[in-house]
């Protein structure tokens, strides 16, 4: 189904306050390596690309407003800069704070590599993901050394983000990875992180990875990680995949188990509530019915609460013109586990093309989906629709505009109308030489 993500969750710890100056300076240190990367003169190099973008979003009802900063440079083959901002201000419904602007640093890194590939080093805000370690918001540092008999070692530490640019005091995490390389067979990894909360260890996982190329046409991969703080199995991730040479037909079998309690942090008040545990397995196709015409299906036995059950979905999509300007998507899913979430759900959606020149493009965007749930009553309808209706102009200078209006009714919801509007503008150009 169509997830509308409307959590920005901008919380903050007890201390927070304690560390915001400490939290602005560095970000202002970053920034300004940014700045310095961006507008210093060319060095003798070749010139490199530099990219800024903005982007402005609102809505009404609730109401809600955005505006996002995207940059990146590179100075030289061996210096990189990136930075993603957003300042928001809107309803509470939104995870906003009321009529007070919200401003939050996503990524704000700089990025250095060594000369020769032996070294690559992260420092500042950024999405930190390796191995079996599971993702992390964090500001800190991530140093990969190579070896020359194709051994990587990789070290991190930091101070976890927790949804705001203030972070909190006294939280810390630190780990690291160990990964061989098999020539042209794949990977095999170790991983080990430590976490601490408000001076109290939260978190220890150790964990493993590999990814295997059995053949050109199948591939392999897993991951699990064991939690040492609270004992047990914390995830396992696991897929078989194979391809045709031409890329007309790909399928993969798949399993995932997750300990939602020792995924979350041991100070959290959610692990008193019980470790249901989450398994999934399954199979999906695709397929390349024609040039234009592509299909998916899925089918996985879902295990929740104690409870077993089974989802699945159909999709196809047909492509109106050969580049892909416009599209048509149908879409049927069904979910059902006992007790838990049972319904079937229909989408359809279209990428309309009305305008078309060389500088300038047009494009309208239907999408409805209708939900019908197994169990219908007067509180909760009978069915959950939503709807929305988009329009969208581009100009090849980088200048994006559109508009859409959308409704929905849901079992909490009776009637839900809104208005979006969005600005966007992207540019990339070349340093001078």
């Amino acid at each position: 189904m169509h997830e509308k993500h409307r959590d920005h969750g901008p919380g903050s710890g007890a201390n927070a306050s304690r560390k915001i100056s400490g939290a602005r300076r560095w970000m202002l240190a970053v920034a300004a390596a940014l700045g310095l990367c961006v507008t210093a003169p060319g060095s003798e190099a070749a010139a490199q690309p530099h990219s800024l973008s903005a982007e402005l979003w609102g809505q009404l009802e609730p109401n809600a407003g955005m505006i996002v900063l995207e940059g990146s440079t590179r100075k030289n083959p061996y210096v990189d800069a990136e930075g993603l901002i957003w300042a928001g201000a809107g309803s509470p419904q939104l995870g906003l704070r009321d009529n007070q602007m919200t401003v939050e640093a996503l990524v704000l890194t700089l990025k250095l590599r060594d000369p020769k590939g032996i070294s690559d080093t992260r420092l500042g805000r950024f999405m930190l993901s390796t191995g079996a370690v599971r993702a992390m918001h964090v500001d800190g540092g991530h140093m990969i050394l190579r070896a020359p008999s194709k051994t990587n070692f990789e070290i991190f530490g930091g101070v976890p983000v927790e949804g705001d640019i203030e972070g909190r005091r006294y939280d810390w995490v630190a780990g690291g990875r160990i990964s061989q390389g098999l020539g042209k067979l794949g990977v095999l990894g170790g991983s080990y992180y430590n976490r601490f909360n408000a001076g109290q260890r939260s978190d220890e996982e150790v964990g493993a990875d590999f990814a295997l190329r059995a053949a050109h046409w199948l591939d392999m991969s897993a991951k699990f990680s064991w939690e040492i703080v609270n004992p047990g199995l914390a995830e396992v991730l696991a897929t078989i995949s194979s391809a045709t040479a031409t890329g007309k037909f790909r399928g993969e079998i798949f399993a995932t188990k997750r300990s939602p309690t020792r995924m979350l942090q041991q100070t959290s008040l959610f692990t008193v509530l019980g470790d249901p545990g989450t398994l999934r397995t399954g199979a999906n196709l695709f397929w390349r019915a024609a040039p234009r015409l592509d299909f998916w299906v899925e089918g996985a036995a879902a295990e929740s609460q104690n409870t077993w059950g089974w989802s699945g979905y159909f999709r196809s999509v047909l492509r109106t013109d050969d580049e892909g300007n416009g599209s048509v998507l149908g879409e049927i899913r069904r979910q059902a586990i006992s007790s838990v979430s049972n319904w079937t759900g229909f989408r359809v959606a279209a990428v309309i093309p009305i305008y078309k020149d060389h500088d300038n493009s047009v494009g309208l965007m239907p999408e409805v989906e209708v939900v019908l749930p197994d169990e219908r009553s007067a509180e909760t309808g009978k069915v959950w629709p939503w709807g929305r209706l988009a329009m969208r102009y581009q100009h090849v200078k980088g200048w994006t505009l559109a508009a859409a209006a959308e409704a929905s009714s849901t079992q909490n919801v009776r009637v839900d109308v809104r208005a979006l509007a969005r600005v966007a503008y992207q540019h990339t150009w070349r340093g001078n030489r």
